[in-house]
């Protein structure tokens, strides 16, 4: 099944960081323990990151295979300008394997992290009108049942009491605002410890257990959500293209 694969090295990958913050719990309190705890947020958004990047390259892999199989459909530029590597064209080797080969020509120097860069690449595998992580649909991840209030600043229940389409209408607006603002902030931590180790100015910033608890439950989220979203529009995506149900059912399996 599609994107079954990312999703599964995501989950292993976000297991390891969960662990990695069990262990700190067993260490005295020092900067030995929360550099494990450091080495975890670093562990949670690199799953993220490579959960995206393998999401992309399955999408692009199964869209390549879909034109091999009807050829006269018509692709978007995006994927006509894609240079593809001859073994791709060759063949020789298994079909799968061979796109997902001429997919790593546009993700080998991605870096997902960022909710623009999120919309930027996974957007075109959506139908005409429909997109990923805007005022349209943050009101699915307001309500949804493992959504937090620290990163949209309101509860399902207080964004249900909501009467006008106006309160709505700014309740999604901030909301998604926090939620982009969030994972920045989520995502800088992350390069502070890569690039400067977590000391961005004169002194090393704190960490604790719950605060690294709390992030990796948040990218879960993110994840889980986009992992939904791309599984549900990626089928509608080929038949707005032009391919018929048996090369979709092909491609998706």
């Amino acid at each position: 099944m599609f994107l079954t694969t990312a999703r599964n090295h995501f989950n292993e990958d976000l297991d390891r960081g969960t662990a990695l913050v069990h262990h700190a719990g067993t260490l005295p309190v020092g900067t030995m323990r929360c550099d494990i705890l450091r080495a975890a947020w670093m562990m949670a958004v690199g799953a993220c990151d490579a959960y995206f990047c393998d999401a992309y390259g399955d999408l692009i892999a199964r869209t390549l295979r879909a034109k091999s199989l009807q050829q006269a459909v018509s692709m978007p530029d995006r994927l006509n300008h894609l240079r593809v590597p001859v073994i791709a064209v060759l063949g020789g080797t298994h079909e799968g394997w061979r796109w997902r080969m001429a997919a790593r020509e546009l993700i080998e120097d991605e870096n997902v992290l960022s909710l623009e860069k999120i919309r930027k690449l996974f957007n075109h595998f959506f139908r005409t009108g429909h997109k990923i992580l805007n005022q349209d649909t943050v009101e699915t991840l307001i309500l949804h049942a493992d959504a937090r209030s620290r990163f949209f600043g309101i509860t399902p229940t207080e964004y249900r009491k909501l009467m006008t389409p106006a309160q709505k209408s700014a309740a999604k607006k901030d909301a998604l605002a926090r939620f982009e603002a969030h994972f920045e902030n989520v995502f800088q931590r992350r390069h502070d410890c890569i690039h400067n180790c977590d000391r961005p100015k004169m002194a090393l910033q704190p960490i604790t257990d719950t605060k690294v608890e709390k992030i990796i439950q948040d990218i879960g989220f993110l994840v889980s959500r986009c992992h939904d979203a791309f599984r549900d529009e990626f089928p509608t995506y080929l038949e707005e293209l032009g391919f018929n149900a048996a090369t979709r059912a092909q491609v998706c399996q």
